[in-house]
């Protein structure tokens, strides 16, 4: 018995040893548990206050982003529409003046195009810090997109002061710009809209402005433009052109004229080039500035192109059969059409279907033109040049070309820029300008040819400097096929 009870209290002794060792072993689990638990907190606290720290940086970007244009640190759209409608609140308020002007750089896609998009990005920085130099601290400067910069002047005594405000910005940005080394030549174009003649809300100014700035490109470009309200109807003007050239009866309505050019020392027709005319029934005959600038908006330019070149080429063919064998018809074509894979195949179809010798036809583009995508252009040109047709180089001397690409281009003719033949007789730097072009020809093996000659002084002058041929209407002015005939056109050589 003595045993049993003995026994009965060694194993609740060890029972009871056991739940406590049970339990402290439970007791130190649960103490891991939970600590490992806490850690978690800790980091899940952590996290939460890292991702409200991101958010609320991220939220500040996005605030920055939108008010503060990246590539120039300038105010966006947004704040400055925000700006302006405060500045005109103010003006209203205290009966002021205060004025909106939107400046937009003058080929600033051809730098873009032959120099690359990092080029034109320095440029713009450049050009951003360079105006802001123009404008004080009650004033702001804006860059909306591209090469688009607008400005409010506030606190502006009159009319008159926008003027002066305008011009001073133009001045600024016709100084080179010196970019990794290179020096860069650009102008701009600058529409002007006042409060409150102009527009009572900052939409209506904003609106106004560019459309000054349009009308300021429009008339020859490195100028500014007040608004007015006629421009309204030549903004519906241009609506309804563009409309018309989409019309399928558009064709009946162009018109193509020629015009010879003579070597003035043969007294012979080198070259007849032709024109296009077009006479819409609603404004009549159409300005050739304002007609090229129409079909390029409207995307028209290469299907007319085409039509013109078709046209042109058949003319030739005509002319043959009658017995007038001019050497050479020339036709302008547009960058579009050289950026056209299947131009220069199309082209020699054409002649193939006209049986027309490839180098009795003259190519003309623009200097403007040579600048835009080089390395794609000169390809193509010298496909054209192996096709068999002459490439001629319009508006040459106006300043756009670096001597450098010249080496490049497969250039058969060099026709000079008008406004260097007007100024001739009387200005001593156009007189410098056109020997030197003539001297460059010449050491290129290339044709030069002045067009627009319109004096006798002219054309003894140019003789002199070495140029033996001419188009002008000292000559001959442009004229329907019809009026060219071989007799016709050795009368008017006689008198060359």
């Amino acid at each position: 018995m003595l045993q049993l009870q003995i026994i009965s209290a060694v194993i609740i002794s060890a029972a009871v040893l056991l739940g406590f060792w049970y339990v402290s072993r439970k007791n130190k689990i649960l103490k891991q548990q939970l600590a490992a638990v806490r850690q978690d907190l800790l980091r899940e606290r952590e996290h939460q206050t890292q991702l409200t720290t991101n958010l609320r940086a991220l939220q500040e970007k996005i605030s920055y982003d939108v008010l503060i244009d990246l590539l120039t640190g300038l105010p966006s759209r947004k704040l400055f529409e925000d700006r302006l409608a405060l500045t005109v609140q103010q003006s209203i308020r205290h009966q002021l003046t205060c004025s909106v002007m939107c400046l937009d750089l003058d080929g600033f896609k051809m730098i873009n195009d032959a120099l690359g998009h990092d080029m034109g990005d320095l440029l713009l920085k450049e050009v951003a810090a360079r105006l802001s130099t123009c404008v004080r601290q009650v004033d702001t400067l804006s860059r909306f997109a591209g090469d688009e910069f607008v400005f409010i002047f506030s606190q502006i005594a009159k009319a008159e002061t926008a003027a002066y405000l305008a011009q001073r910005l133009l001045d600024a940005i016709s100084q080179p710009f010196l970019i990794d080394g290179q020096e860069l030549y650009t102008t701009a174009s600058i529409g002007i809209a006042v409060f409150p003649l102009d527009g009572h809300d900052g939409k209506t100014l904003l609106k106004n402005a560019d459309l000054a700035m349009h009308q300021a490109k429009s008339r020859g470009r490195n100028t500014y433009q007040f608004y007015h309200e006629e421009m309204h109807t030549l903004s519906r003007r241009e609506l309804m052109l563009t409309s018309s050239l989409h019309s399928e009866t558009v064709y009946q309505e162009f018109s193509i004229y020629y015009q010879p050019q003579f070597n003035i020392e043969t007294k012979q027709v080198v070259c007849m080039e032709a024109f296009l005319q077009w006479q819409q029934p609603d404004f009549g005959v159409i300005e050739f500035s304002e007609f090229i600038k129409v079909a390029e908006n409207s995307g028209r330019m290469v299907a007319i192109n085409e039509w013109l070149l078709r046209n042109a080429c058949q003319q030739m063919v005509r002319w043959q059969e009658q017995n007038f064998i001019p050497p050479a018809i020339a036709v302008k074509i547009s960058l579009k059409q050289l950026e056209n894979a299947h131009f220069v195949h199309k082209l020699s179809q054409l002649l193939q279907e006209m049986r027309l010798d490839p180098s009795k036809l003259i190519l003309e583009i623009t200097e403007a033109s040579l600048l835009s995508k080089i390395e794609q252009l000169e390809k193509m040109l010298h496909m054209l040049k192996h096709l068999g047709v002459q490439i001629a180089v319009n508006h040459f001397g106006a300043g756009y070309l670096p001597l450098c690409y010249l080496r490049r281009l497969p250039l058969d003719i060099f026709k000079i820029d008008t406004s260097l033949i007007h100024d001739i007789a009387v200005n001593k730097e156009s007189e410098a300008i056109v020997k030197m072009i003539i001297a460059l020809a010449k050491s290129l093996q290339a044709k030069v040819i002045a067009e627009g000659v319109e004096s006798q002084k002219q054309k003894k002058l140019l003789h002199e400097l070495g140029c033996m041929i001419m188009q002008g209407q000292l000559f001959s002015r442009p004229s329907l096929a019809h009026e060219f005939t071989a007799s016709s056109v050795q009368n008017i050589s006689e008198n060359v």
